[in-house]
């Protein structure tokens, strides 16, 4: 029996916006142990909580693909 607890199942993200200098805003997307797997900087604020919401999006999408495929339900060949 393989036993997971929640954290390995589901890993946790954080969305960060910083205001850097006048007018400019980075944005980070931070796995559970403090690190950016995705950055980047924009003009506004909402511009950059945009980009970050995508990102994170596109990371859940890519984490559900991969765990998809792994789980070998693509066994019928669709």
């Amino acid at each position: 029996m393989n036993f997971e607890t929640d954290g390995e199942r589901f890993p946790g993200y954080d969305i960060v916006l910083k205001q850097r200098g006048r007018g400019r805003w980075k944005w980070a997307v931070c796995g559970a142990g403090g690190e950016a797997l995705m950055s980047g900087s924009e003009c506004s604020r909402a511009a950059a909580r945009y980009r970050a919401e995508r990102a994170l999006f596109l990371l859940l999408c890519a984490n559900a693909s991969r765990a998809t495929s792994a789980a070998g339900r693509h066994t019928d060949g669709l």
